[in-house]
């Protein structure tokens, strides 16, 4: 009923107002092209020439109809707010043409050409004007909200009961009932879709009905219902998404965005940003029954619990659950939205304002959606259809903006890969085995059935790992025949899809989890219990692995490779990004790729984004702010009379270990205050150290400049304050010594003389015997032979990717030198091969520019540092 209701009231022409914004884009786009006529794009400083450029860059890209924009800023250039001003004029400007059309009554293409001029005027005046002054009233409530609500609940974050619900301290008692530990562990009840199919269908109820056709009334009439302010105006159709890998990249975007104001859409008034930060629960989450369990897992599954098993009884549902069918609950997701919308919120605020209405920011965010122009989220949220879908978020015709974008193919492939080793199936078979035994009086059909599969599952899983093993034939790489598996066995019988979803609706895998850490407690004899929330159920591992399992994609290869002991384990992996990519590049209007470092630009457009054709990727490289005489780069292919090569085979040759510590006293002796000096692997770090320490180099060194160093398992905290502060604060030289890909070569910020140098030791290329890289390069030359390439093609195709993963590290670690516009630094290479052209031509393009081809031996290059310091200090 509801739909004929609709069918029928969405012919109305008010309707189709708002619906001809989201069809007339695309044709608009195609025959007109936005000039924006604000050179500096509203940035709020005086942009830089490069800041400016690459703003100019980002809106022609988008005006431009191209699909994929690759941009590379690097870090202390203005980079995120360059992505701000361009993408958030472009908006303003397409939304001001659009707003304009409808003023005119010109976006309806569907209008009857007969249809008289009065009929249109009439339209234009009543329904028009009407949402014109709903859009004006809307801007006035947000300020007068910023003005007298917003300082007193983020401020002082008082907690009020604004609602209806029952007192939180009541309902902590319901949740509180005394339940003995093996009734808490015991499985609950679990039925299968087919056991539940039918039992609320169609229940659809009468009062349901008639507040829908309420609303939709209320939108023929262009009036605003009574808890809903806004304008169909404000609920443009295309937005701007942008992603970033972690949760302090995304809030520093929102203390980017604070800084700007743009121009109104609409005429005659001032329109706020509408911005939205989407996060996970773990976030979000106000209940603390649930927000203290800390681990992510387990609070996404105590939430879920918390809806399904209340039912009717409503002292056991989450109190902050909001109702979408009563006016009550939805005035209250309105005051969330709206006071969200009256300032620029990072995602900790929108939690306090949450909890200042007593609502759950995680689910009423989901209603601002319609009304937001610009949405941030992390990667994980914005790469994964089901989260796409979960959050209402639609790409189509949309903006979407991914940040520090060099680690998206490894972020698409590790999303989409599971692993799992012979030992971890056999400590879950055990686990399964005990639990079983436990509580087999306490199981239903559902669970019993279901456990019981999954055990045979795992012991299918692990013998075949035992007897390939026994036959020599798990060599890492080795390509599994998932068939191969249930060969003589009736798993092939087994439905994997079925027992994955069981394991993600039951929550039996923490009840094991836990279980068997009280076991593990009781025979150690310890009288406190262990925290189960520091660590995933390894049951959700296998889970993980199972889903790849029973989805397998013909981009991905199953095979054997070695766990951290050298034990066996069997991994799913992504071999093709593309796949993944694809379906985000065709739905938005343009994907914009942004990073400090993003060559090898290769890379995106040959492995990542082959379907998007050349002349629809624009690709744009933005020096650095600082002067060209602020960095020089030093290519070194040896000192003294030793080559430098430290590649695999030659790394360890002790001469050349030797004339390296000689070469970095000389380096150190000439370079004030920090030098960072970065190896390829821990491991390689070590056995540099000890060789320096026999032979008394390390005590030179340490003359020099006291030196720190990286540790794999340590946190990076304390040294990098101990480091700091013996330059910052006593002013004396220090040398730290780190890693590639380690805790110091992404996301610190060596700026000033914390890094007057930074040295990379070789080229970082990953082993090349690892399991994965062996079927990724299997998979680049099968892949590229089918595409009809040769055999040689399929070679070089398969050496450029093994390259680019090495120089992306390189380019990720050396651009710590420079982090601000009066930074100055000197940039070492140490290694032959730095010389080579296919080296250089992946390096990024500002050390490109400045890197110094002439110098070739590390003592001619002293000479240079010695002058390049007078100058510059």
């Amino acid at each position: 009923m509801v739909e004929v209701v609709i069918n029928q009231l969405s012919r109305s022409k008010s309707l189709r107002t708002q619906a001809g914004l989201d069809d007339s884009l695309k044709k608009e786009n195609s025959s007109k092209k936005r000039h924006h006529h604000n050179p500096t794009f509203n940035h709020p400083f005086t942009p830089y020439d490069v800041q400016i450029q690459l703003m100019e860059a980002i809106y022609d890209a988008i005006d431009q109809e191209y699909k994929l924009g690759i941009f590379e800023s690097p870090t202390g250039t203005g980079k995120t707010l360059s992505i701000i001003c361009s993408t958030m004029s472009w908006l303003r400007d397409l939304k001001r043409e659009k707003h304009a059309m409808t003023a005119n009554g010109l976006e309806d293409e569907d209008d009857d050409p007969d249809e008289p001029e009065w009929v249109k005027e009439a339209y234009r005046e009543k329904i028009i004007g009407r949402m014109l002054a709903d859009a004006k009233d809307y801007e006035n409530h947000l300020e007068e909200i910023k003005t007298q609500d917003s300082k007193m609940v983020l401020g002082e974050l008082k907690e009020k009961r604004l609602n209806q619900h029952q007192p939180k301290v009541k309902r902590t008692k319901v949740k509180a009932e005394v339940i003995s530990l093996e009734d808490s562990l015991a499985p609950d009840d679990y039925f299968s879709d087919d056991e539940t199919k039918g039992k609320s269908q169609n229940n659809i109820k009468y009062s349901e009905i008639n507040s829908e056709v309420q609303k939709l009334l209320a939108q023929v009439e262009g009036k605003s219902t009574n808890t809903e302010k806004s304008s169909n105006l404000n609920k443009f159709p295309t937005k701007i998404y942008f992603s970033s890998r972690t949760h302090s990249q995304l809030n520093q975007f929102s203390d980017q965005l604070r800084m700007t104001e743009f121009p109104s859409s609409l005429e005659g008034m001032s329109e706020r940003i509408k911005y939205l930060p989407m996060g996970s629960r773990k976030q979000l989450c106000i209940n603390e029954n649930v927000s203290k369990l800390k681990d992510t897992q387990k609070i996404n599954d105590a939430c879920i619990d918390l809806q399904k098993t209340g039912g009717s009884d409503k002292s056991k549902c989450c109190p902050y659950m909001p109702n979408l069918k009563t006016e009550h609950d939805e005035k209250l997701i309105n005051q969330f939205r709206d006071l969200s919308f009256a300032e620029v919120h990072d995602i900790e605020e929108l939690h306090h304002i949450g909890k200042h209405y007593n609502v759950c920011p995680y689910y009423s965010s989901r209603q601002s959606v319609e009304l937001s122009e610009i949405i941030s989220l992390p990667y994980q949220l914005l790469l994964q259809k089901n989260s796409r879908e979960v959050l209402n978020l639609s790409l189509k015709d949309s903006v979407v903006v991914i940040d520090e974008a060099h680690n998206l193919m490894d972020t698409i492939t590790s999303l989409n890969s599971a692993s799992v080793s012979y030992k971890e199936l056999v400590t879950c078979s055990k686990s399964l085995n005990t639990y079983r035994n436990k509580f087999s009086k306490k199981m239903n059909s559902g669970n019993r059935i279901n456990l019981a599969k999954l055990s045979k599952l795992i012991v299918i899983i692990a013998k075949f790992i035992a007897q390939q093993a026994s036959l020599k034939k798990v060599n890492p790489g080795l390509e599994v025949n998932p068939s191969e598996i249930f060969s003589g066995t009736t798993g092939d019988l087994l439905n994997i899809h079925s027992l994955e979803k069981y394991l993600s609706k039951s929550k039996i895998a923490y009840k094991i989890e836990s279980y068997m850490e009280i076991l593990e407690d009781e025979n150690q004899g310890s009288t406190k219990k262990k925290s189960s929330s520091s660590s995933t159920p390894l049951l959700f591992k296998i889970k993980s692995f199972l889903y790849c399992l029973s989805n397998l994609s013909k981009s991905g290869k199953l095979f054997f490779d070695k766990d951290s002991d050298g034990g066996v384990l069997m991994k799913y992996l992504l071999l093709d990004p593309s796949e993944e990519f694809k379906e985000i590049v065709e739905e938005a209007k343009c994907v914009i790729l942004a990073g400090g470092t993003m060559e090898p630009v290769n890379e995106f457009t040959k492995f990542l984004a082959p379907f998007v054709p050349d002349d629809k990727i624009k690709i744009f490289n933005c020096d650095h702010i600082i002067p060209d005489c602020n960095l020089n780069v030093y290519p070194i292919t040896g000192f003294g009379n030793q080559s430098f090569e430290f590649s695999y085979e030659k790394r360890n040759d002790p001469i050349m270990r030797q004339e390296l510590g000689r070469g970095l006293i000389r380096i150190l002796q000439n370079v004030p205050y920090g030098v960072v000096v970065f190896f390829s692997s821990y491991a390689y770090l070590e056995g540099i150290l000890e060789y320096w320490n026999k032979t008394g180099i390390y005590d030179e060194i340490q003359k020099v400049k006291q030196i720190f160093q990286e540790s794999k398992d340590a946190t990076a905290d304390s040294t990098l304050e101990s480091y700091s502060n013996l330059i910052t604060t006593q002013r004396k030289g220090a040398v730290l010594f780190a890693v590639v890909g380690g805790k110091m070569s992404e996301g610190i910020n060596f700026s000033d003389d914390l890094a007057r140098a930074v040295v990379m030791v070789g080229l970082p290329f990953p082993n090349f015997f690892s399991g994965d890289l062996i079927a990724k390069r299997k998979y680049i030359e099968q892949k590229t032979i089918e595409d009809g390439g040769s055999s040689a093609l399929a070679k070089e195709n398969s050496k450029d990717f093994y390259e680019n993963i090495c120089m992306k590290a390189v380019n990720q670690s050396v651009g710590r030198a420079i982090r601000n516009i009066n930074d100055y630094a000197v940039i070492y290479l140490l290694d032959a091969r730095y010389n080579k052209p296919n080296i250089q031509k992946k390096l990024s393009g500002w050390i490109q520019k400045r890197l110094l081809r002439s110098s070739t031996e590390l003592e001619d290059s002293i000479s240079k540092t010695v002058e390049f310091f007078k100058v510059s200090r």
